[in-house]
């Protein structure tokens, strides 16, 4: 990938000119979920679509393209976002539509290892886009998905580039910057922007942008690469935080991305994480039956995973069966408490006719705790109205209470108390309807691990609200 701290002098004109209208293959798995969805497609959500296709940088790629190259009046605005294109468009139109692209590993079947470098170039775009939407959700930019998408497109003039090597003998040597190619594909000045660099005053979006892929360009070759440090310094000015926080985060991402992402070629950034200095574990040395017996080390906390995930499933069979909204929230309350084995959870939901929130549910909360009566106002700015914005989470702890306590809305740890907390947004289809609020007082602190599984069960718990038409009241 190109270094995007830096601009081309001068553009591929007769490359960016053969790929302007040229069309582009998808991924065979694009395809297989695509047809797999059609046949569902009376009980899809936008969204669920927008899953199958920003794991594509080509789909995705093609989708913004057929949108935004359409003729359309003065007042119409630009598309960003694939939810937007399938919302315009329709669930069956669009698979129907994008599901008889070309398959890439079909035209480039005699060409394995091709194949192999593109699908190495889309598992690193994605690792990108996720450190990007990762970052941007801390400065709590209001448009993630323009984020992710640039970031999934930061790779594609490299893909194109090994496309046309092997199709087209005619197609023209060389590749242009990505920002320089969403332009001649007409894509919203806001993608390219944040692909951009002209060397003036850049905006803290765009830095962070940069920052955040060099970074993740860089980390591909290896953590001790030279210019890693400037890029966490340059990340860490841009968020208010210290370089080592912004490198745990990092590293949390590498770990989550390799555990969770298929890996069809080549390894990912997280392959370099044992190479960093420092102590090694001592080799286990099996104890003679005449020794005593070392004591046990303590049992590192973890959820439970048998009963999360019953509680899980059930809350999502649930959602699927229509169940009401008092049930559902009752099982997600159970899945946090007795999955996740937090000791306060407290649902607040939107006041009809007031721009406020007030607790509603409450589990593990003494009827005297003032918890019990939180009642926050939207009308000013704090974390409560950003998390409002989109369906988004937190997890305030030591690590980022010194960023996060100073936007708390006013009063709101006079009613809640000093505790570490997770809270999402609860949405349903596309409208805010509250925020589950959970805290393990006087158990165990949070781990990353009930983070996760917080951010899974609130999920879900929309997903299952948006099934039944009544919402919570």
């Amino acid at each position: 990938m190109e270094n995007l701290a830096q601009t081309a002098a001068t553009s591929n004109v007769a490359w960016l000119a053969y790929w302007a209208r040229r069309g582009l293959p998808i991924l065979q798995s694009s395809r297989e979920q695509l047809l797999a969805a059609l046949r569902r497609a009376d009980r899809l959500h936008p969204s669920d679509l927008a899953d199958i296709v920003l794991k594509d940088p080509l789909l995705t790629a093609q989708a913004l393209r057929y949108i935004n190259q359409r003729q359309k009046s003065s007042l119409a605005a630009d598309i960003t976002t694939i939810n937007g294109i399938v919302m315009l468009m329709g669930i069956a139109p669009f698979i129907e539509h994008f599901a008889r692209m070309p398959v890439l590993e079909e035209v480039l079947q005699s060409h394995p290892r091709t194949i192999a470098r593109i699908h190495k170039h889309i598992a690193d775009s994605r690792f990108a886009a996720k450190m990007a939407r990762e970052f941007a959700g801390e400065r709590y930019d209001a448009h993630l998905d323009e984020v992710f998408v640039s970031a999934l497109f930061s790779h594609v003039p490299e893909i194109l580039e090994l496309l046309a090597h092997d199709t087209d003998l005619s197609a023209p040597l060389g590749r242009d910057q990505p920002h320089s190619l969403l332009a001649a594909w007409s894509l919203p000045p806001s993608l390219s922007a944040l692909l951009t660099n002209t060397g003036g005053e850049v905006l803290p979006r765009q830095a962070l942008q940069h920052a955040t892929l060099q970074l993740a360009h860089l980390l591909d070759r290896g953590w001790w690469q030279p210019d890693v440090s400037s890029a966490l310094q340059i990340m860490a000015e841009i968020l208010g935080t210290s370089v080592d926080d912004v490198w745990q985060r990092t590293n949390r991402l590498m770990l989550q991305y390799a555990r969770t992402e298929p890996q069809k070629q080549g390894w990912p950034a997280a392959r370099w994480l044992p190479m960093l200095p420092g102590e090694w574990p001592q080799p286990v040395v099996a104890t003679p039956a005449s020794a005593p017996a070392a004591p046990a080390k303590p049992e590192v906390i973890r959820p439970e995973a048998d009963v999360l995930a019953e509680r899980m499933q059930a809350l999502h069979l649930a959602g699927a069966q229509g169940a009401p909204a008092n049930q559902i929230m009752g099982l997600a309350v159970r899945a946090l408490a007795e999955g996740l084995g937090m000791r306060r959870i407290l649902f607040a939901l939107l006041v009809a006719g007031e721009n406020a929130i007030k607790a509603r549910f409450a589990h593990g909360i003494e009827a005297s705790d003032p918890a019990r009566q939180l009642h926050v106002k939207l009308d000013e700015p704090h974390l409560l109205t950003k998390l409002m914005l989109k369906q988004q989470s937190i997890w305030l702890n030591s690590g980022n209470a010194a960023s996060l306590e100073p936007i708390l809305p006013t009063g709101f740890r006079a009613q809640i108390g000093q505790e570490d907390f997770c809270a999402m947004s609860i949405f349903v289809g596309d409208k805010a309807v509250g925020i589950i609020y959970a805290d393990r007082r006087g158990g165990d602190r949070l781990a990353d691990a009930h983070y996760q599984h917080f951010k899974q069960i609130g999920l879900l718990t929309s997903r299952a609200l948006s099934h039944h038409p009544a919402q919570p009241r």
